[in-house]
């Protein structure tokens, strides 16, 4: 009896030794998500407006996800990004997918311009361009949203303020 008690407290003194070698500060922290968020402001009475923010995925390509508000089902919006600020207007630069008009959402994964200059994070965020989303492909002169982005936030028309 007394060889079964040492030999259950010695288990027990095993058991509780594992567990407590077994924590979670080994593990590697996650790194700290970089995003940067812009406005898209409303463009005449359509309606429309929400945020277009820039996430870094890795040092190899970063996430633009457009979230609107005011659209309409079975609708698609072409986006882009364009040169310079919005007040000045500029060239598309980078097209991004088309805005779903049930969700209102869209995503691209960006690593380089349309003419093939690779692109990071940091450079879409420091950025000389603006954002536009279109009524539709047939109607690209229609805007329904637009915000600056990068080094434009806060310039006058369509600005779009950033945060992180």
């Amino acid at each position: 009896m007394k060889k079964q008690a040492i030999y259950l407290f010695s288990s027990m003194l095993l058991i509780c030794m594992v567990a407590m070698s077994c924590n979670d500060n080994d593990e590697d922290p996650k790194p700290i998500e970089q995003k940067k968020v812009y406005t898209l402001n409303q463009v005449g009475d359509s309606g429309v407006m929400g945020t277009v923010t820039f996430t870094k995925q890795n040092d190899d390509f970063t996430m633009v996800s457009i979230e609107l508000e005011g659209t309409m089902d079975g609708d698609m919006h072409p986006s882009h990004i364009h040169a310079n600020s919005a007040s000045e207007g500029g060239g598309i630069l980078i097209d991004l997918t088309s805005v779903d008009g049930e969700t209102g959402k869209s995503e691209t994964s960006v690593t380089q311009l349309n003419d093939g200059t690779p692109i990071t994070y940091q450079e879409l965020i420091a950025f000389d361009g603006y954002v536009n989303v279109h009524k539709s492909p047939s109607e690209l002169s229609t805007l329904l949203a637009q915000g600056n982005i990068g080094s434009n936030v806060g310039s006058s028309s369509g600005n779009g303020g950033g945060s992180y």
